[in-house]
């Protein structure tokens, strides 16, 4: 069985690899990500993969509107039941 998907990103960009830092910003912008004027997201969470120009020749860029992150609140994917530890006098 394939493995749920616990997020996706909101906006996924390919650019070459060789592009200038300024260059970059303006895709990135242009594409809808908010990013100051060094490349880092302003709100969300931006992954980039870095192509190394041989195997790879673009950078990939995927933006998520919100941080990757669970909530306490939230179910579980393989809930475990929870443990009961023993006092050091019952273990003897």
């Amino acid at each position: 069985m394939p493995r749920p998907s616990l997020h996706s990103a909101s906006i996924t960009l390919k650019l070459p690899f060789d592009m200038s830092a300024a260059q970059e910003v303006a895709a990135l912008r242009a594409a809808g990500i908010p990013v100051d004027d060094l490349g880092n997201a302003i709100s969300g969470f931006l992954f980039v993969r870095f192509g190394d120009g041989w195997r790879g020749d673009s950078n990939i860029y995927r933006w998520f509107p919100s941080p990757i992150e669970r909530s306490a609140t939230e179910a579980q994917l393989h809930a475990a039941r929870p443990r009961r530890s023993l006092s050091l006098q019952a273990k003897g």
